[in-house]
């Protein structure tokens, strides 16, 4: 599938993308303690190599690792760099402090990485794999079925047995994700024909406005980010014109959604159709234009101002909360969050009291006092992999995480090296790609279930439909 970019081309974008970033940062970089611009830069440093090594064709593959490494620029790097108050929280020297331990994290994941990808291998044995134009459509299909599904769920529709319900909603997010990652990386390779380019631009902005109606704008943003980095990778340059249309569209309704959370969640909820969309839309850019624009009144006392996107997504807080408290105040876990893992298999058919995927997250917050039992059952406080890893066995276990991380990113990366868009293998590849921009905020016991429960249909796929393939001889590296 994957064909290694050109070089020239992708660097020029990298070191671009480089100096935006520095341009726009330049202030906060002089403003904050010297400390925490260290750290900020140790992160951003690291962070961002895996990409380099990527764009410059120096690794082979689908860049898996690139793209997880990437997501700690807004996670860890960038919020040191806000007047994020849960990080101003924390001293200079705990960011710093942070700052090497995320360095750390993330540099052992990073060698490990480029010792497995950096050699290209061709594929020697045979390999199943779908029919391109079978499987475009089945994907177009998919994708159609997802933006009915999120109808179904935000209008409250009723249909679905309730005993179907958990696994008909998982194969088809899960081949949805697929669906969009694969279609798009195949219209920037130039390989999807006008008509059906078209017919998925559209479900795609279906899709996408279908989540954003939840008043979750993650998943929408999700799924707009991976459309746009399938589209990159298969056309090595950026769309920049859909890519502005959309941040456009999204970005602003994020200082909107408390005031309609606030109004639309309280009490017994609310149901949206489809055809109350453009209302729905127009109240919440409504509410998002009057925070982006206040008006001053001198007789009402100044709100709070609303978090910003870098502000929310912070996970960085997280890893400066567990340093300062463990060992000092609490001993560490010593690997009971990972302990859990298997029995997260279990389909709930098979066990009715399975515990929640959550259930590591739920440990280390009681186990550090920040939520009881019961609380527990009302609200999640995210960790992420790294706060988690630190939180088991302190700096060690996040070397050895990052270690894992990459090895496994690494061997998934491999394993699709030379195979074509609907082989099972690039297929898993591409899923656990998803996976590795969704998972900022998961302990490993959420995205071990999600990540198991979103290959099962692939496996179905694999066994049921697709074809055994032989590799070419000619060139094992080529893509269909």
């Amino acid at each position: 599938m994957f064909t290694p970019p050109k070089p020239q081309s992708t660097i020029q974008m990298f070191w671009m993308g480089v100096g935006l970033l520095l341009l726009f940062n330049r202030r906060s970089l002089l403003q904050v303690a010297p400390t925490t611009s260290i750290a900020a830069l140790m992160i951003g440093a690291a962070c961002m190599y895996p990409v380099y090594l990527w764009g410059a064709g120096k690794v082979q593959g689908m860049p898996i690792f690139p793209f997880f490494s990437l997501t700690y620029l807004w996670t860890f790097c960038l919020p040191l760099l806000s007047e994020n108050p849960n990080v101003l929280k924390y001293s200079p020297q705990q960011h710093l402090l942070a700052g090497m331990t995320t360095a750390l994290f993330l540099i052992s994941g990073t060698v490990v990485w480029m010792q497995i990808v950096r050699s290209p291998q061709g594929i020697t044995k045979p390999y199943r794999a779908l029919r391109a134009e079978t499987a475009e459509t089945f994907f177009i299909a998919i994708v159609g079925a997802g933006a009915l599904l999120n109808m179904y769920m935000i209008g409250g529709w009723q249909g679905i047995p309730d005993k179907l319900y958990t696994i008909v909603r998982g194969i088809i997010l899960g081949l949805s994700f697929l669906g969009i990652f694969v279609l798009a990386y195949r219209s920037g390779q130039g390989h999807l024909s006008r008509s059906k380019a078209r017919i998925f631009l559209i479900l795609l902005a279906f899709n996408i406005l279908s989540a954003a109606a939840s008043l979750i704008l993650k998943t929408a943003l999700t799924l707009f980010l991976l459309s746009v980095i399938a589209f990159v990778i298969g056309r090595r340059k950026l769309p920049l014109i859909p890519m502005m249309i959309g941040l456009i569209v999204l970005m602003p309704l994020h200082y909107g959604k408390h005031e309609m959370r606030h109004k639309y969640w309280t009490g017994n909820g609310h149901h949206v159709q489809p055809w109350e969309y453009p209302a729905w839309f127009q109240e919440w850019s409504g509410y998002a234009m009057e925070n982006l624009n206040p008006k001053p009144n001198r007789y009402e006392p100044k709100e709070e101002d609303k978090e910003s996107f870098v502000e929310r997504s912070s996970v960085i807080h997280m890893l400066m909360m567990a340093q300062e408290k463990i060992p000092s105040q609490y001993s560490y876990v010593w690997g009971k969050t990972y302990t859990i893992i298997p029995l997260l298999f279990i389909p709930r058919a098979l066990n009715p009291n399975k515990i929640r995927s959550h259930e590591g997250t739920h440990m280390l917050n009681i186990h550090i006092r920040r939520q009881t039992y019961q609380d527990t059952l009302k609200t999640t406080i995210a960790w992420g992999l790294l706060p988690e890893a630190y939180a088991n066995f302190g700096l060690m276990g996040c070397a050895g995480i990052g270690a894992f991380l990459g090895a496994f990113y690494g061997m998934v990366t491999r394993l699709a090296l030379g195979t074509p868009a609907f082989s099972s293998r690039t297929m898993f590849c591409v899923l656990v790609l998803s996976m590795a921009l969704a998972s900022t905020e998961w302990t490993a016991g959420v995205y071990a279930a999600t990540l198991f429960q979103s290959s099962v249909p692939i496996l179905g796929i694999r066994f049921a439909f697709m074809k055994l393939q032989s590799p070419s001889l000619k060139n094992p590296l080529s893509s269909q």
